[in-house]
C-alpha cells in the first residue's frame, strides 16, 4: 500500500530584507537590505506587455530593476529547503488513505475509455475518462491515477474532482512515494499537440485541494502545462491549494512550438495557496518572437499567496521565469537554477493599473504584491544570453501603491526579500 506525502505548510514568517546593487558583478551573493520604499536602480527594456492567465491586459511602463550585491546582512530562512536537484523524495510520507488504502484508476496508451479503469488490465485511455471515474465514485479516501509510461497525445481535461482531506495524485504506474526518476521505468508522456494546457484545475471553493503531480512530461501545449485556477474576484473564499508538483518535466510548451498566438506559463497559478512546486525541469518554454516575453516558468498571479518554488530548473524561458502579479504574497523562491531565462528579469513583479491601463479587465484594478522571497538561486543569463537583474517592478516602480490598493508599507512590509542570489554570465 503507497502512502501520501506529508504537505508543506504555509509559512509562518517571512523575511523582509530587499536586495539592489550591481548586477554587472560575476559569481556575486545577493544579500543587501533595502528600505521599504525600494531602490530605482535604473530602467531595462520594457518587455511585450499583453501578459494575463485567462484575460487580455496591457501595460507599457518601464520596469524598476533591483540588482545583485555583495553587502552582508542577516536573512532569517522559512520553511524546508531543498538544494539543487535531488533525485529522491526528501519529504516524510504518512498514510491517509485508510485502511482500504488508495482508489485507483489506471491510464494506458492502449486503454479504453469504456473500461472502468479499476485495474491495469481494465485502464482506460483518458484523464478526462478518469475524472468521470472518480466524479462517480466520489471515494472518501486519497486516489492515485496510475499513468503507464507511453504517449498519450492530444489530452485536455478541466478538473474539478477533489477531497479536501485526501489527495489525488498523479504518478506512473511503477512510482512508489519517495522514489526518484532512477527507480521508475520513465517518466509518461503527455504531449498536447497543440492543445491549450494538460490540466485546468478550475475549483475556487476556499479549500485544499491536494492534486499532486509526480514525475510526468508534459510538452506541446499551447497556453499551459498545468493552470490552478481559482476565484480572481474573491480573494479570500474563491481559492484552491495544498497542491503538489515534483519531479515533472514540462518542455515544448509556447507558440515557438505549437501553432497559436501566445502562451502564458508552463505552470500558471489564479488565486492558487501554499503549492509545493520542488524538482521539475522547465526546458524550452517559449513563445514566438512577437509574444516571447509573455510566457513564463512559474506565473503566480491573483492573490496566489505562501506558494513555494525550491530546486527547480529553469532553461530556455523566453518570458521572465518567475513572473508574480496582483496580490499574490508571501511566495518563497529558492534554491533555483535559471539558465538563458528571461527578458527582464530573473523575477518579475507586474499588476494591471487602470490608471495607467486602459486594457485592465479587472473591476477595480489590481494590486502589487508583497513579502515575496527570492534567494539562493542561481543565475545564468538571460534569453538572449545577456546579463540580467536579479529583479524588476514592471508597473508602478517599487514604491508606488495605486489608488484603492492597501498601502503596506505603512504596515512596514517590503515588496520584496532577496539574498544569496549568485550571478555568473556567460
Amino acid at each position: 500500500m503507497s502512502t501520501s506525502a506529508a504537505r508543506l505548510p504555509l509559512p509562518v514568517a517571512i523575511a523582509l530584507a530587499c536586495a539592489c546593487g550591481d548586477a554587472n558583478t560575476t559569481a556575486t551573493s545577493d544579500t543587501a537590505s533595502l528600505t521599504s520604499t525600494g531602490i530605482d536602480t535604473g530602467e531595462t527594456t520594457a518587455l511585450a506587455t499583453t501578459d494575463s492567465p485567462g484575460t487580455i491586459d496591457s501595460s507599457g511602463a518601464p520596469p524598476t530593476t533591483g540588482l545583485s550585491t555583495t553587502d552582508a546582512t542577516t536573512h532569517a530562512t522559512t520553511g524546508d529547503p531543498t538544494t539543487g536537484l535531488s533525485t529522491t523524495d526528501d519529504i516524510t510520507s504518512t498514510t491517509t488513505g485508510g485502511d482500504d488504502g488508495p482508489f485507483a484508476v489506471y491510464l494506458d496508451p492502449a486503454g479504453d475509455d469504456a473500461h472502468g479503469g479499476s485495474s491495469p488490465d481494465d485502464a482506460v485511455l483518458t484523464l478526462a475518462r478518469a475524472h468521470e471515474i472518480l466524479v462517480a465514485a466520489a471515494p472518501d479516501r486519497d486516489v492515485e491515477v496510475r499513468i503507464a509510461q507511453g504517449t498519450y497525445v492530444g489530452q485536455s481535461v478541466t478538473w474539478t474532482y477533489y477531497h479536501p482531506d485526501h489527495r489525488v495524485a498523479f504518478m506512473p504506474a511503477d512510482y512508489a512515494d519517495g522514489d526518484g526518476i532512477d527507480d521508475i521505468a520513465g517518466r509518461p508522456v503527455f504531449d498536447g499537440d497543440g492543445a491549450g494546457a494538460l490540466l485546468t484545475l478550475d475549483v475556487a471553493a476556499g479549500e485544499e485541494t491536494h492534486l499532486e503531480f509526480y514525475y510526468l512530461e508534459i510538452q506541446h501545449y499551447l497556453h499551459y502545462g498545468l493552470y490552478f485556477r481559482g476565484d480572481r474576484l474573491d480573494p479570500e473564499g474563491g481559492w484552491n491549494g495544498g497542491n503538489r508538483i515534483y519531479g515533472v518535466y514540462f518542455t515544448e510548451i509556447g507558440s515557438l512550438h505549437v501553432p497559436g498566438e501566445q502562451g502564458y506559463g508552463a505552470i500558471d497559478l489564479v488565486n492558487s495557496r501554499a503549492n509545493d512546486i520542488r524538482n521539475n525541469h522547465f526546458v524550452a518554454v517559449e513563445n514566438h518572437a512577437q509574444k516571447a516575453g509573455l510566457m513564463h516558468g512559474v506565473y503566480i498571479a491573483h492573490h496566489s499567496t505562501g506558494n513555494q518554488i525550491r530546486g527547480n530548473q529553469f532553461t530556455e524561458i523566453s518570458g521572465d521565469p518567475i513572473r508574480l502579479r496582483d496580490d499574490s504574497n508571501a511566495n518563497v523562491i529558492e534554491d533555483n537554477t535559471f539558465s538563458n531565462t528571461g527578458s527582464v528579469a530573473f523575477y518579475s513583479d507586474w499588476y494591471c493599473d487602470p490608471e495607467a491601463n486602459p486594457n485592465c479587465t479587472k473591476p477595480g484594478g489590481e494590486c502589487p504584491s508583497w513579502q515575496n522571497e527570492f534567494r539562493d538561486n542561481a543565475l545564468h543569463c538571460g534569453y538572449g544570453g545577456e546579463q540580467l537583474p536579479t529583479f524588476s517592478y514592471i508597473q508602478g516602480g517599487a514604491d508606488y501603491v495605486p489608488p484603492g490598493c492597501p498601502d503596506h508599507f505603512a504596515d512596514g512590509w517590503k515588496r520584496l526579500s532577496t539574498s544569496g542570489n549568485t550571478t555568473a554570465c556567460p
